[in-house]
């Protein structure tokens, strides 16, 4: 019995001395996240309740500009709730979208069909790990009036060119397009991990049962893979809901503002405006809107996942 309660108390020095270790090996990790993410978002939190320019000096308003922003009668409050519609058709449009084209690459990469599989997947994911703003500039060019190459291609087949950017029934729909070509790699790489997962037996059994290969994608993959489209969905739209760059530099919430999002609303009011209090807290609304988006994409998709 002294063996085991002296082993134990050893036991026990050890795991303290490893977590301590532990501790002390995420430590500068921890101060880095609190300094650089923690203190600025907790800062933030407090300017979202003054009244500040970036230079003078900043005064307690309370919840003065939540109030304004939405219910307020000014402009500002009517161009934030355009801004939110906006930005949930940009999230619904580009997900969506995106889903179904990552989705369609998953199956063409992990078919027959396709030989050097590795050139095709790195050729789709390139758009990925590229710039966002260097992707709008090439964009940009593409949907040009006059010297655009899809202007080009309309003229070709007897169409009339399109002002793609500067049409506003039709410049949200352009970032779109443009977002889905940037992103659709990502998906297609998380959807090609699900069906590489799925066992081939299933398939075999649903062969042998009499199963046509739409019978299989609608029955098999669809629903084994609906963990995998909830996860896309959630992180798609996290990233849908921040969009920035594209709008700023292809079209900058313009025109006649039906592509101002709320990021970009944030960044106008913050640093064109200078009303640094007033931006802060449309971004922490900002921040219970994706909250809310996740939660019911959580809802609507999650129950019937199966992990």
């Amino acid at each position: 019995m002294a063996f085991l309660a002296s082993f134990k108390r050893a036991l026990s020095g050890v795991r303290r001395s490893a977590g301590l270790t532990a501790f002390l090996f995420l430590l500068p990790f921890l101060v880095l996240f609190v300094v650089f993410r923690v203190g600025p978002v907790l800062a933030s939190l407090a300017l979202s309740f003054t009244g500040y320019d970036g230079i003078g000096k900043a005064t307690w308003v309370g919840l003065a500009n939540y109030r304004d922003i939405l219910v307020g009668t000014e402009a500002n409050t009517r161009l934030f709730w355009r801004s939110v519609t906006n930005t949930l058709y940009y999230t619904v449009g580009q997900v969506g979208l995106e889903m179904i084209a990552g989705l369609a690459l998953a199956l063409l990469v992990n078919s027959r069909l396709l030989r050097v599989k590795a050139v095709w997947r790195v050729a789709y994911y390139i758009p990925v790990v590229t710039s966002a703003v260097a992707s709008s500039m090439i964009w940009l060019w593409l949907y040009h009036p006059q010297a655009g190459f899809l202007n080009a291609a309309l003229e070709a087949i007897g169409l009339s060119r399109v002002a793609w950017l500067s049409n506003p029934s039709t410049a949200m729909l352009a970032i779109i397009i443009m977002a889905v070509w940037s992103g659709a790699g990502w998906s297609m790489v998380v959807y090609l991990a699900g069906l590489q997962g799925i066992p081939q037996s299933i398939y075999e059994a649903a062969r042998i049962d009499g199963a046509t290969e739409r019978q299989q994608f609608i029955y098999i993959t669809l629903p084994l893979l609906a963990p995998v489209t909830l996860f896309i969905v959630i992180i798609g739209c996290i990233a849908a809901l921040q969009v920035f760059s594209q709008v700023y530099v292809m079209t900058s919430g313009g025109p006649l503002n039906p592509t101002i999002t709320v990021t970009y609303n944030i960044w106008q009011q913050g640093f064109r405006y200078l009303r640094l209090g007033y931006s802060s807290a449309m971004s922490f609304l900002l921040f219970l809107i994706i909250l809310l988006m996740s939660i019911l994409n959580n809802r609507l998709f999650g129950g019937s996942v199966e992990y």
